[in-house]
């Protein structure tokens, strides 16, 4: 005799909790757009001055309290780290043959609303 409770008790396959897939191109793309979203910038990017940057005592053979950029001077962002939870860039002024250290409130995107003005 067939027992029909131990027929219908197979041992269940076991299914997969969660599949881990790398895909490099995609977590690059995906790190980009979470760049643009979250306001943070990349380096090589061209990001236009919106406050005065003066010297604080960190920048040799210039006074403290000297600007060293001015609102609307164009530079180009090199690298970016974390610091206790905020986001620092340097970026390279050219024209004024600086490089500084920047916070994301005091600069912003290049792009047509100010080449518009």
């Amino acid at each position: 005799m067939s027992d029909p409770v131990a027929a219908k008790r197979r041992p269940a396959k076991l299914q997969p909790v969660a599949r881990i897939v790398c895909d490099a191109h995609r977590r690059r793309t995906m790190r980009n757009m979470e760049r643009r979203f979250t306001g943070e910038f990349s380096p090589g990017e061209p990001v236009r001055a919106s406050a005065v940057i003066r010297n604080d005592g960190m920048y040799p053979h210039k006074d403290v309290g000297e600007p060293l950029v001015h609102p609307g001077d164009t530079g180009i962002v090199r690298e970016s780290w974390r610091f206790l939870g905020e986001v620092y860039y340097t970026v390279e002024f050219v024209a004024r043959s600086v490089f500084v250290i920047m916070r994301s409130h005091e600069m912003a995107r290049m792009g047509a609303s100010f080449d518009d003005a």
